[in-house]
This record gives structure tokens, sequence and C-alpha cells, in this order.
């Protein structure tokens, strides 16, 4: 992982795909950017909360066929 991280969650349900998230963004410095793959709507929602609530901010989000590739910034 590079200092604009990268998380593949596709295929991960339930509480898997915000440990993942989680895991990713510890890596990172505040102010960094994680992308992270999701393919199913219920677990991109579940990321947009996590996010919020985690104070990060999602400053991209691109829907291609299934797949939801987020862009989220650390923040606190």
């Amino acid at each position: 992982m590079d200092a604009e991280g990268y998380v593949d969650a596709r295929g991960a349900y339930c509480q898997a795909p915000v440990i993942l998230l989680k895991e990713g963004m510890d890596r990172l410095a505040r102010g960094g950017v994680l992308k992270v793959d999701v393919d199913n709507q219920p677990t991109g929602e579940d990321v947009r909360v996590w996010a919020r609530r985690m104070g990060h901010d999602i400053v991209g989000e691109e829907k291609v066929g299934e797949k939801i590739t987020f862009s989220i910034r650390k923040g606190a």
C-alpha cells in the first residue's frame, strides 16, 4: 500500500468490508486518500456511514456496473 491506499472489498459482506476499510485507513497519515472498491449497494451504504462516523470525508464516488469506488480522505 502506498501513500494513497487501496482496499478491494468486493465480495466481502457483513462486517468484513468495514474491517478492511479500517485497516486500510490505519495505514494512512491524516489527509491521505484511501480508494475502496465494493460491489453491492448495502456495503456502499456501510462505507458512507462508517466514514462519516469516524470523521473521514468521502471525496469521490464512482459507480461502474456493480462496482462502486470510494475515495475517502482520512480526517480525525
